[in-house]
């Protein structure tokens, strides 16, 4: 677990740090660690993390039902400010119908002065991973059933020049309602 006190930061000559990252965080799919180049800043008002994290995913196709492996790689842009009062946001005279921009999203510096970053990696990591995944255009579709058959475009089958399919014995009970259509 990656955590930097505020405090320690502001005594850095640059007021910088830079985090090489390299942890395995509790994501299920993810099979290798989570790596990458952070950067911890002081900026105007408050604490700002930068960089990039990547990983590996095994993930199952949804379509296929095949695993295959995917590549995660996130951009982190992270700001953080210290801790306000609801009094004291309600007295800013902050408007509170207004559009919310990019500047506007921030998370507030814990009060013990640490700030957990591998807690932040995690969640860009969890909110980055594919929703729904798919292996690629290759992808071979939906598996066949157990005994299906291919149906010819030709018809050139015996009875009545028409191939027989067997019918879903789901369906069975809706072709005894309907015996003379397909």
């Amino acid at each position: 677990m990656t955590r930097i006190s505020v405090d320690d930061l502001k005594e850095t000559p640059q007021r910088r740090q830079n985090i090489e990252f390299n942890e395995v965080l509790p994501v299920d799919e993810a099979v290798k660690p989570v790596v990458g180049d952070l950067v911890l800043s002081l900026a105007a008002g408050g604490v700002k993390l930068t960089g990039n994290v990547k990983t590996l995913l095994k993930l199952q196709c949804q379509t296929c039902l095949k695993p295959y492996f995917y590549a995660l790689s996130v951009d982190l842009d992270e700001y953080f400010v210290p801790r306000l009062s609801a009094m004291a946001e309600f007295e800013m005279g902050a408007p509170r119908d207004k559009e919310l921009l990019k500047d506007d999203f921030y998370d507030s510096i814990p009060e013990d002065g640490f700030i957990d970053i591998s807690d932040v990696v995690y969640q860009a990591v969890t909110l980055a991973s594919p929703v729904f995944s798919r292996c690629g255009d290759e992808c071979p579709g939906p598996p066949k059933p157990e005994g299906a058959r291919g149906s010819s475009v030709s018809g050139s089958d015996s009875e009545g020049g028409q191939d027989q399919k067997p019918i879903d014995p789901r369906w069975k009970n809706l072709k005894t309602l309907f015996p003379n259509q397909e």
